[in-house]
């Protein structure tokens, strides 16, 4: 059987406890958490090898191997009997060179958006034979993309058994946030409408769970100790009064899998309010299984884990976000149902056992060099031209047109152009001269 080895850099992660991953995140970011808790999984019916980069407190049942990096990680590999090398797309770029001369196979695991140089590395990389998504969504995005023909997706994982079956409704009009509060998760957007949700509702509470140091435990805080203090600044007006912070928005910080006890006082969550870069959204998905309907942005990832009306409320334009807040917090019927909708289509749909056999056949498929089957199926939604991306793709599926770029290339190297063209120029007719 193929010999599985995973890579992911632990240093900034080294003083979380994960030794229990059925628990669920114990305080750390969803990429790193999956890592664990995946390889935790495969390792019950494969050989598993985990590179890290620091000494920790793992998961058993995996074989660990402390290195400086991935080049040394990579220079073990024939040594360390590994077939198969799991990686972030980060790791990517920084180590091309070394990847091109690997003879084992590389699973280049996406859980961000992907620039289009890594898309090209990966594309000329002979020995990645995966480009694996987290979501349907990422997925769709590459549709005219060459990286199409090595790409798949897996949706995350939850250990649904470890989440309660039932949750008593929450009389308090508890609103939840988790995440990172840093300026692409968007919890700004959030407080700077929490007056007009106060307005509506007066006795909501918002709960802040996450801060500036859930990636970084090493990272510079802001005088509130909660984010960074340049992100501090951009939201401060909106959850102080004289100087203070306010008596409805309550700060928990970065918490670990005790978390659940804490999350089941929600009546409504928000994620991402921005929805920006989003290719999953863990947070989400915690909330579901709880039987919390989740507000957030219809882009991305979130769509295939909130059900706009089902589950949750997805919305077009920030502008909507408090609507949607005090809909859920004033319509008992309408949260009640989608509460029930919400544990039954999280459980169903990505159970650790459902992803887990997805995994497994995947593995088995590099294994045995069988080719990646495109899906060029459209699924509903109209955010990043979808439609369009596929008649692209048509049209460079003829020889002839072949050479045609991607629409996000189009896009990028318009936005590119029109920067050097108008921004810059203006920067520079405004910029003060210096003494």
């Amino acid at each position: 059987m193929l010999r599985v080895a995973f890579f992911l850099d632990t240093r900034k992660v080294r003083s979380v406890d994960i030794r229990d991953v059925d628990a669920g995140n114990p305080g750390m970011g969803g990429t790193e958490y999956m890592f664990f808790l995946i390889a935790a999984y495969l390792a019950k019916s494969h050989d598993v090898a985990m590179y890290v980069t620091s000494p920790g407190l793992f998961p058993e049942g995996i074989t660990y191997h402390e290195v400086r990096d991935l080049s040394e990680a990579m220079a073990r590999l024939g040594a360390d009997r590994i077939g198969m090398l799991i990686l972030r797309e980060s790791d990517v770029l920084p180590n091309l060179q070394q990847l091109h001369s690997l003879t084992q196979k590389v699973l280049v695991w996406a859980h961000n958006y992907s620039g289009h140089k890594t898309l090209k590395a990966c594309v000329h990389c002979p020995s990645i034979v995966r480009y694996l998504c987290v979501s349907r969504e990422q997925y769709e995005q590459l549709r005219d993309e060459a990286i199409f023909a090595k790409a798949d997706y897996v949706f995350n994982a939850a250990v649904t058994r470890s989440y309660p079956t039932q949750v008593a409704f929450s009389p308090e009009n508890n609103v939840f946030y988790m995440g990172s509060l840093i300026e692409s998760k968007g919890f700004h957007i959030l407080a700077r409408y929490w007056n007009d949700i106060v307005a509506q509702v007066p006795d909501a509470k918002l709960h802040v769970i996450g801060s500036g140091q859930l990636y970084d435990r090493e990272a510079t805080l802001g005088p509130m100790g909660i984010a960074s203090p340049a992100y501090e600044r951009l939201f401060a007006k909106h959850i102080t009064e004289s100087g203070r912070l306010r008596q409805d928005i309550i700060f928990h910080g970065t918490l670990g899998a005790d978390k659940i006890e804490l999350l089941k006082q929600a009546k409504v969550a928000v994620t991402n309010p921005t929805g920006g870069g989003e290719t999953f959204c863990i947070a989400a998905l915690e909330f579901e299984l709880l039987g919390v309907p989740v507000v957030t942005k219809n882009v991305g990832g979130p769509r295939n884990v909130v059900l706009d009306g089902k589950t949750g409320i997805l919305y077009d334009q920030e502008s909507q976000l408090p609507e949607a807040v005090i809909t859920l917090l004033t319509q008992d019927e309408l949260r009640q149902g989608m509460s029930r909708n919400a544990r039954i289509f999280a459980r169903e749909n990505f159970d650790i056992d459902v992803v887990l056999k997805q995994w497994k056949k995947i593995i088995q498929d590099v294994q045995l060099g069988e080719a990646v089957v495109p899906d060029y199926g459209v699924t509903p939604g109209h955010d990043r031209c979808k439609q369009i991306k596929e008649m692209n793709r048509k049209l460079k599926s003829f020889g002839p047109l072949g050479w045609l770029p991607s629409i996000d290339y189009w896009i990028h190297a318009f936005l590119k152009k029109k920067n050097s063209w108008l921004i810059n120029p203006l920067k520079q007719a405004f910029q003060r001269p210096t003494v």
